[in-house]
């Protein structure tokens, strides 16, 4: 299995809290955690109109905004707000029962409720940031009625290359003709799947060069407004004993 290439420090979730919330986002076997996001063509055509104020132009034409597929599912709004309330007060007894007990952490054996305790404050996992990083981004159902946070994992199209493809958080990211913020803005990205250019992944920097959609060339995105497609998820199944989640893990 291929670990998502440094996403920590490559393709940052920093500016994920200063989004909207969204409010929210079926027992399946753990192992549905290794498919390929599912494709289903679910991106808002002509990526519209720039938002007001704004006059630089709109570089895609599908967008995928964050959607809230889950609040019909019953049982989920409760869950999602204990959920939210275990985040927010960092409170791990409380997320600990939302888990399901094998819970799997990552795809080289990283499972339990007691692994799951240890990352969440160790410097090389902050799953507690990385919970809090997916909430705005809503939520998608997959098949036989699971639950996956963000919205896009399960709703990624299918002509997407989930190795090197990456959502723009926001929308009106600037895209620029050069790193550099100080720059004049060539256009913008509204919720757009692009794929980072050949060369630009690597850790730590400020910028990502990537290929516009649609053959439209390339441009230099603020790193910290990208996420790849396979960065860290939460997928959960509706039990007996509730909503539990089954995963939180990045990678494929």
């Amino acid at each position: 299995m291929i670990e998502r290439p440094d996403m920590k420090t490559g393709f940052a979730t920093s500016g994920l809290l200063a989004l909207v919330l969204l409010a929210g986002c079926g027992e399946g076997p753990a192992g549905d955690v290794e498919d390929q996001p599912a494709a289903r063509e679910r991106g808002t055509q002509g990526g519209g109109p720039a938002p007001s104020g704004a006059t630089r132009p709109v570089l895609n034409s599908v967008s995928y905004p964050p959607r809230d597929d889950c609040a019909a599912l019953p049982g989920w709004t409760e869950f999602r707000g204990k959920l939210e309330a275990a985040v927010a007060r960092r409170d791990a007894d409380a997320l600990a029962a939302l888990v399901d007990p094998d819970i799997r952490l990552d795809f080289g054996g990283g499972a339990g409720v007691k692994e799951l305790r240890r990352r969440l404050d160790d410097p090389g996992y902050r799953l507690w940031d990385e919970i809090a990083a997916l909430l705005p981004l809503g939520c998608g159902q997959q098949d036989g009625g699971a639950a996956a946070m963000p919205w896009i994992f399960a709703n990624t199209p299918a002509d997407a290359d989930a190795y090197r493809g990456m959502l723009t958080l926001g929308p009106a990211v600037p895209a620029y003709p050069k790193p550099d913020a100080g720059s004049p803005a060539s256009g913008q990205l509204n919720w757009a799947i692009v794929d980072f250019a050949e060369g630009s992944e690597g850790p730590g920097k400020s910028f990502t060069q990537i290929v516009l959609p649609g053959g439209g060339g390339t441009a230099f995105v603020e790193t910290a407004k990208l996420r790849s497609l396979i960065d860290y998820r939460l997928l959960a199944t509706d039990t007996k004993q509730g909503w539990r989640i089954t995963a939180l893990i990045a990678g494929d």
